[in-house]
Protein backbone atom coordinates (compact mmCIF):
# COMPACT_ATOMS: atom_id res chain seq x y z
CA UNK A 1 0.00 0.00 0.00
CA UNK A 2 1.40 3.35 -0.95
CA UNK A 3 -0.61 5.87 1.02
CA UNK A 4 -3.73 6.30 3.13
CA UNK A 5 -5.53 9.67 2.96
CA UNK A 6 -8.42 10.74 5.20
CA UNK A 7 -10.07 13.74 3.48
CA UNK A 8 -12.80 16.11 4.80
CA UNK A 9 -15.45 15.68 7.46
CA UNK A 10 -18.42 16.09 5.11
CA UNK A 11 -17.66 12.80 3.31
CA UNK A 12 -15.78 10.54 5.74
CA UNK A 13 -13.73 7.98 3.86
CA UNK A 14 -10.30 6.43 3.52
CA UNK A 15 -8.47 6.65 0.21
CA UNK A 16 -5.92 3.92 -0.42
CA UNK A 17 -3.42 4.11 -3.26
CA UNK A 18 -2.13 0.67 -4.21
CA UNK A 19 0.69 -0.34 -6.51
CA UNK A 20 -1.48 -2.45 -8.78
CA UNK A 21 -2.49 -1.97 -12.43
CA UNK A 22 -5.09 0.80 -12.55
CA UNK A 23 -6.92 -1.12 -15.25
CA UNK A 24 -8.37 -3.49 -12.64
CA UNK A 25 -10.57 -0.64 -11.36
CA UNK A 26 -14.10 -1.72 -12.18
CA UNK A 27 -16.41 -0.41 -9.48
CA UNK A 28 -17.64 3.20 -9.55
CA UNK A 29 -17.34 4.83 -6.16
CA UNK A 30 -14.96 2.12 -4.88
CA UNK A 31 -12.00 1.82 -7.25
CA UNK A 32 -10.48 4.20 -9.77
CA UNK A 33 -7.57 4.16 -12.20
CA UNK A 34 -5.35 7.15 -11.30
CA UNK A 35 -2.48 6.29 -13.64
CA UNK A 36 -2.80 9.42 -15.79
CA UNK A 37 -3.92 11.99 -13.20
CA UNK A 38 -2.20 13.83 -10.39
CA UNK A 39 -2.86 12.23 -7.01
CA UNK A 40 -1.40 11.55 -3.60
CA UNK A 41 0.86 8.53 -3.38
CA UNK A 42 2.60 6.41 -5.96
CA UNK A 43 0.05 3.71 -6.69
CA UNK A 44 -2.04 3.37 -9.84
CA UNK A 45 -5.21 2.13 -8.16
CA UNK A 46 -7.25 4.30 -5.79
CA UNK A 47 -9.72 2.60 -3.44
CA UNK A 48 -12.38 4.55 -1.55
CA UNK A 49 -13.49 2.94 1.72
CA UNK A 50 -16.64 4.24 3.39
CA UNK A 51 -17.96 1.13 5.13
CA UNK A 52 -17.06 -2.26 6.57
CA UNK A 53 -18.21 -3.82 3.30
CA UNK A 54 -15.71 -1.68 1.38
CA UNK A 55 -12.95 -2.85 3.73
CA UNK A 56 -13.85 -6.49 3.04
CA UNK A 57 -13.73 -5.86 -0.73
CA UNK A 58 -10.36 -4.09 -0.40
CA UNK A 59 -8.61 -6.79 1.64
CA UNK A 60 -7.75 -9.01 -1.34
CA UNK A 61 -6.42 -6.07 -3.35
CA UNK A 62 -4.30 -4.89 -0.40
CA UNK A 63 -2.86 -8.37 -0.05
CA UNK A 64 -2.09 -8.54 -3.81
CA UNK A 65 -0.27 -5.20 -3.61
CA UNK A 66 1.69 -6.29 -0.54
CA UNK A 67 2.76 -9.59 -2.11
CA UNK A 68 3.79 -7.86 -5.37
CA UNK A 69 6.23 -5.51 -3.62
Amino acid sequence: MSLVVMPGKNDPKLLLYLKLPGEIAKEDGFSRNVTSIGHWGTGNLELTLRSDEDWLRAKDLILQSYEAS
